[in-house]
Parts: C-alpha cells; sequence; structure tokens
C-alpha cells in the first residue's frame, strides 16, 4: 500500500473515529474498513440490535434478521456518509 492509501485509511478512520463509529476487528460485528486500490470501503455489520416488536394479526411469514433492516441500515448509511462529507471526502454509495 502506498502513502496516499495509507494517508486516506487513516484519515477515514480518523473522521469516523471522532464521529462516534468505532472500527472493529474483521469478523466482527460493526463498522470496518477495507482498503481497495485508491480507496477506502466503510462497511457495517449491525451489532446488539434487537427484534422489531412482533405485530398482532395473521402471521406473515418469517420475522427479520437483525441483518434485514433496511431502514436502520440506511440511516445508519447516511450519518456516516454525512461525517465523511463534512471532512471534504467524497462518498459514493454501491449501486
Amino acid at each position: 500500500m502506498n502513502d496516499q492509501g495509507e494517508e486516506l485509511l487513516a484519515r477515514v478512520r480518523a473522521v469516523l473515529s471522532d464521529a462516534g463509529f468505532k472500527e472493529i476487528a474483521t469478523g466482527s460485528e460493526g463498522v470496518h474498513l477495507i482498503r481497495y486500490a485508491r480507496e477506502v470501503m466503510v462497511g457495517w455489520l449491525p451489532e446488539d440490535i434487537s427484534p422489531p416488536p412482533r405485530r398482532r394479526g395473521p402471521r406473515r411469514g418469517r420475522r427479520p434478521s437483525p441483518h434485514d433492516l433496511p431502514g436502520l441500515r440506511h440511516a445508519f448509511s447516511l450519518a456516516m456518509a454525512a461525517a465523511l462529507r463534512a471532512a471534504g471526502l467524497t462518498v459514493e454509495a454501491p449501486g
């Protein structure tokens, strides 16, 4: 990895840490950073999320797992992107 890549990774790590997003070890739940070419990819796996309360009425299939919470995932992504943009970094969402 070149010096610019190391500097970018350190900057992203510092920005997210200052915003309260703690990086975790690879394979664990939480925020993780991946160095890719001249970019840094930021990922997140939910941690300590309790399932949503069941609604009364007819059963509508399986209960969503904590990893199937698109609203929470979207809000978390928006918060991380806002912190990175505020620090002057360019943010691109996949897809």
